[in-house]
């Protein structure tokens, strides 16, 4: 299932901010993150994509995500199930 504008963010040139995600935390499987740069001039890049089981059995995603432009850069997320 893939997933479009999910949260908001807002990130300068050369940060990196790690991220989660969750579906309630219900478990999707593996899960594609890509950072959906909203301005014009972003460029981001996504490493770390991690799965964690949490003690209580719920599943959270995280990314994290490196602006590697020259400029701040406003950002959701999407991405999707890999089959």
């Amino acid at each position: 299932m893939s997933f479009n504008n999910l949260g908001f963010g807002t990130i300068s040139p050369g940060q990196t901010q790690r991220w989660w995600y969750s579906f309630g935390g219900t478990d999707r499987g593996a899960q594609y993150c890509m950072a959906d740069p909203l301005n014009p001039g972003g460029s981001l890049q996504v490493n770390d994509q991690t799965k964690v089981r949490n003690n209580d059995g719920t599943i959270t995603y995280w990314v994290s995500i490196i602006n590697i432009g020259s400029v701040t850069t406003n950002f959701s997320l999407s991405g999707g199930g890999l089959s």
